[in-house]
């Protein structure tokens, strides 16, 4: 569903209030754990979409879930999209609203995903060498992942590099057991 004029418009529309209020990092950041929340909790895009439950059932259930959690906008938007019946689109509009995003800032949206948290300093320094690296503006999420053991799992744009310590443990069984 990439560039569906339906899930940009969404998207579009969220953005420019986040440009118009000044919060589009914040906006960015949240739209991004939601993503995640949503992989993490199928079950809760499923509650969103069954339209055997009414609306006003999901509008509480939003409200009880974000309101205080999250930036105003990105509460309407859940609201506005649950409203109208366009959950099944909802992580496609996310997706949208990163790219966008990013672009209307001149950035890469990237992703790190550690065994353990990474300081500021760190994220900073990581997110530097990977801009010079593309040539472009990077900003990198975090995301924690103790399954991993160590090292880094990053994804930037297209690109996905595993310095994992499990994926590195994979490579050596693999060897081991040819």
């Amino acid at each position: 569903m990439a560039h569906d004029p339906i899930n940009t418009g969404y998207a579009r529309a969220l953005l420019e209030l986040a440009q118009a209020e000044a919060v589009t990092a914040r906006v960015e950041e949240e739209m991004f754990r939601l993503r995640e929340l949503l992989k993490g909790n199928p079950a809760l895009l499923e509650f969103l979409k069954d339209p055997n439950i009414k609306r006003e059932g999901k509008r509480q259930a939003l409200t009880e879930l974000f309101q205080g959690r999250v930036h105003p906008l990105v509460l309407n938007a859940l609201l506005t999209i649950s409203d109208t019946d366009r959950t099944s689109r909802l992580q496609h509009i996310i997706e949208e609203f990163a790219t966008l995003a990013a672009a209307a800032r001149q950035r890469v949206s990237g992703e790190v995903i550690t065994a353990i948290k990474l300081d500021d300093a760190m994220l900073a320094k990581l997110s530097a060498e990977l801009s010079r690296l593309t040539g472009k503006n990077v900003q990198l999420f975090q995301k924690v992942d103790p399954s991993i053991l160590g090292g880094a799992i990053i994804k930037v744009g297209e690109q996905v590099i595993d310095g994992s310590l499990r994926r590195k443990l994979e490579q050596i069984h693999e060897h081991i057991s040819k």
